[in-house]
């Protein structure tokens, strides 16, 4: 059997809309996961119909292309994010580094909160400790464009107890506090994951200081595990939406609670300029749109028809039958 082209296209992706709007099975041999479909393409759901986000249509045309000019005129109103580009779970390469910076700075402030419960009631005095904080963080991956350093409101408060940004533009950086805003409701609450935290025992011996309250104390710390992604997007500025893609990584931190377990206090998360890395959709680990191919595992082998691209933009691959099935046919995709 002959090696079988399976090109980006418009048409393939229009003929791939329904793994992004349906969640029955198209008759393959394996489960299905692929690119979004342009919304011009997009087959209608029943009832209430599926209507797509201002700017949808130029963000997947940038996304297919790469052509900044596919944005130009786009109107938005919120970021844009690209739903099932997830891969295997797991931290991609590329992210390995930023994710280390999340979980030792989430680490940093349990430890400082869960030591002295006067530091949560000084966090407005303390200020200075975490502007530099959310700077360090800002600097803790070459391909980092901001960090977020957020407390959560006390209970029945309308704004954030504090929210600290770094933005990284060029060499300088944009240090802005935020803390007026309005609660969102996507402020960390009871985190789910918190079974990976692990529980440490402090012992003080520290002779030469009267700080530490306890001789002994419980303490409760993460690790890479704890770290979390969210779905590729585009970012609205000023009802445009900016050209690059971003991924933002996300660790929670904790203080305790009165009967010494834990409790979440607030989150730390970095945006990562996603633009110039590598999309391979025949790829088995980690990865955005990872093993996303439409070959058939059975009898085919995935394999990319062009070299790795310094861009974040699907590129062509094909169905390369495998050596010892090369005298069986498949059928065409």
């Amino acid at each position: 059997m002959g090696a079988r082209a399976v090109v980006i296209s418009s048409l393939a992706w229009g003929l791939l809309s329904c793994c992004f709007l349906c969640s029955g099975a198209l008759g393959s041999q394996r489960p299905l996961r692929s690119l979004p479909p342009l919304p011009s393409q997009a087959k209608p759901r029943s009832e209430p119909m599926w209507m797509p986000p201002k700017g949808a249509e130029a963000a997947l045309a940038f996304l297919y292309s790469g052509d900044v000019q596919r944005l130009s005129g786009a109107n938005c109103s919120e970021k844009y994010e690209v739903r099932g580009a997830e891969g295997k779970a797991g931290v991609p390469p590329v992210l390995q580094r930023a994710a280390g910076t999340l979980a030792q700075a989430a680490n940093f402030l349990n430890m400082l909160l869960q030591a002295n419960d006067i530091r949560e009631s000084s966090v407005e005095e303390d200020v200075e400790w975490y502007q530099a904080l959310v700077r360090s963080v800002a600097e803790g991956d070459p391909k980092a464009y901001r960090a977020l350093l957020t407390f959560n409101p006390a209970p029945g408060a309308s704004h954030l107890q504090l929210a600290l940004q770094a933005t990284r533009m060029g060499d300088e950086t944009v240090l802005q506090d935020l803390s007026g805003n309005k609660v969102q409701e996507e402020t960390p609450g009871e985190d789910l994951d918190r079974p990976v935290l692990q529980k440490r025992v402090l012992t003080n011996d520290l002779r030469s200081l009267d700080s530490p309250k306890w001789p002994r104390g419980d303490g409760y710390v993460g690790d890479i595990q704890q770290v979390k992604l969210s779905p590729p997007f585009l970012e609205c500025h000023e009802g445009q939406l900016r050209p690059g893609w971003l991924v933002t990584v996300s660790a929670t931190f904790y203080g305790l609670k009165p009967d010494l377990t834990p409790e979440v206090r607030g989150q730390v998360q970095m945006d990562i300029d996603l633009q110039s890395v590598d999309i391979n959709q025949c790829a088995s680990g980690p990865g955005w749109y990872s093993n996303t191919h439409l070959c058939d595992l059975n009898s085919t082998q995935a394999r990319r028809m062009a070299p790795p691209s310094p861009a974040f933009i699907p590129l062509s691959y094909h169905c390369q039958s495998h050596p010892d099935l090369s005298g069986l046919q498949g059928s065409t995709k």
